[in-house]
């Protein structure tokens, strides 16, 4: 039996080439930078702690859990449909959330740009989301000023979508109206990085060579000679049978050994070159070997993945929905939660004083404290303490409003 073979590029876009012919002009730029974006030579991730910093990022971003939600006058309602199903469980046909997810930001912090493709089918009901990661973009505008996006892909393919259609994200949105600016500012720690990798790789080469000058007593006439007494000496001495080290010299030589010492960073000059990567991630080492403490991983989730949660929220909600549905309440969230990572103590701590108010179930104590649910009617049951009493029965204690009326009982 044949098998065919299949075009990823058509099971995403589909076979026909929408090629959008009335988009013809590039979009102008309003200080004249070029609507072309290029991901070509702007890859600094295959360096090994680029590469740890994104991992790490995008396997904590990939935790966040999509959600449909609908805010009805202050009541968040899940609304369990199509787009929930999709973003919560398989976006595409060979991707579940988590790897959706990690593609996502994997490709955001590779290139500060990320695009996500809404794939509809011929009524306009969303199908699938598909992370694309061309080798360029351009921004084309029409006779009607719609811009659109040209997705140039490195084996010469391309597809042309509007752009209020695809999902955008963005990090170090500076410079150019609508993309975010490129990596370039980790060349130099980059260089310095592996300089000094380089320079403890050439220090160890260094310890394992003898080095020093071959002195002839005797007078060789011939250059050939001095080559060839050179060569059998190295051939002797680091021959890989010769355990003991130790090399043999008749009268005519002498070897006068010269000390090279290569020059390595210290240990906090290294330390310096890998902070200021970390710095660039707003990431640390104990965050990377998961080492966090609580407050560390406060600051972490503070400053890189709810910043995340919210941008992705808002550009896929914007990216979704229609202007009226919006405003209707429908929305599109992405939760983590920040204390599934605290410690025991914490958690315990934190159940205390939300008891007070009574803001959660038995269940939801279980699951903060990582256990199986009970379920049933003990299961929803609302944990409270004693402290606490409703602020009415209160007011009526102080009042005398409660006290037992005796003339009426007798």
């Amino acid at each position: 039996m044949k098998k065919e073979k299949r075009s990823l590029f058509n099971l995403i876009f589909g076979n026909k080439q929408d090629k959008q012919k009335a988009q013809n002009t590039y979009l102008k730029m309003l200080n004249s930078y070029t609507p072309i974006y290029t991901t070509v030579g702007k890859n600094y991730s295959d360096y090994y702690l680029i590469k740890t910093c994104i991992n790490t990022i995008a396997t904590h971003g990939a935790k966040m859990l999509p959600k449909h939600i609908k805010n009805t006058k202050g009541n968040v309602i899940p609304f369990d449909g199509e787009i929930n199903y999709l973003l919560s469980k398989k976006p595409n046909p060979w991707m579940n959330t988590y790897d959706f997810l990690y593609k996502i930001i994997t490709i955001l912090y590779k290139y500060n740009n990320a695009f996500v493709f809404i794939h509809k089918d011929n009524t306009g009901m969303i199908t699938g989301f598909y992370p694309i990661e061309a080798g360029a973009y351009e921004l084309w505008q029409d006779e009607k000023n719609e811009i659109y996006l040209d997705f140039k892909f490195i084996n010469g393919q391309e597809y042309i979508l509007p752009y209020k259609e695809i999902i955008h994200l963005r990090r170090f949105y500076d410079s150019h109206e609508l993309y975010g600016d490129p990596n370039d500012s980790l060349k130099a720690p980059i260089e310095v990085a592996n300089t000094a990798m380089q320079g403890i790789d050439n220090a160890i080469k260094t310890s394992s060579y003898l080095r020093g000058i071959l002195k002839f007593t005797q007078n060789m006439l011939k250059q050939s000679d001095l080559v060839k007494f050179k060569d059998n000496f190295v051939k002797d001495f680091m021959n890989i049978e010769n355990e003991s080290g130790i090399a043999v010299l008749d009268q005519r030589a002498e070897f006068q050994e010269v000390n090279t010492s290569p020059v390595t960073l210290t240990k906090e000059q290294l330390a310096y070159t890998k902070e200021n990567i970390y710095n660039y991630f707003n990431i640390n080492e104990d965050i990377i070997r998961g080492k966090f403490t609580d407050d560390e991983w406060n600051a972490y989730f503070e400053s890189v993945i709810e910043p995340l949660s919210i941008q992705l929220s808002l550009e896929f909600t914007n990216k979704i929905f229609t202007k009226e549905a919006v405003q209707d309440g429908h929305k599109i969230i992405f939760s983590v939660d920040r204390i599934q990572y605290a410690k025991t103590t914490t958690k315990i701590q934190m159940l205390k004083e939300l008891a007070i108010l009574g803001l959660y179930t038995v269940d939801e104590a279980r699951a903060i404290m990582d256990m199986s649910p009970i379920g049933g009617d003990e299961g929803s049951k609302r944990i409270q303490t004693l402290n606490v009493i409703n602020t009415d029965i209160a007011d009526q204690y102080q009042s005398g409003k409660n006290e037992v009326d005796t003339d009426d009982k007798e």
